[in-house]
């Protein structure tokens, strides 16, 4: 794992700042494959049981965004997307990235492991390293 990253660490401050805007955090029984669910009208996330930290915070993360939006429910596949790459680039530092893509190549799964966050927010984070990297070739 990237040295110096404390996800539990993370999740807990995460927790807090969650508090802070009046949002309570809530692990429970989630139906499917669901990890996370923001409650607009209750002010409430919850966070699938049995998740590890790193998946709890990049969850954590993804839902806030939706409070932050008021989103009421899921939303369409470019909101989702655009929430994701989102938490990814507050996740994942430049170095961290390189250094696990050094590491393991172009291998998702094992980068995410590395980085102690679900494989989402690595594709994510590559999405949006795409993106900006065409927007600067376009501009350039």
């Amino acid at each position: 794992m990237v040295r110096g990253v404390d996800r539990a660490k993370q999740f807990q401050q995460l927790v807090k700042r969650c508090a802070r805007e009046g949002i309570a955090v809530v692990e429970a029984r989630l139906p499917g494959t669901l990890t996370g669910v923001f409650d607009l009208h209750a002010r409430r996330v919850y966070l699938r049981r049995g998740m590890t930290a790193g998946q709890q915070l990049a969850t954590l993360a993804h839902e806030l965004e939706h409070a932050r939006r008021g989103d009421d429910g899921h939303q369409g596949r470019a909101v989702e997307d655009t929430i994701n790459e989102k938490v990814a680039a507050q996740l994942i530092s430049v170095s961290e990235y390189a250094s696990a893509e050094r590491l393991h190549g172009g291998h998702s799964g094992a980068i995410a492991l590395e980085l102690d966050l679900p494989r989402w927010v690595v594709s994510a984070y590559r999405r949006r390293l795409w993106r900006v990297g065409l927007q600067a070739e376009r501009a350039g």
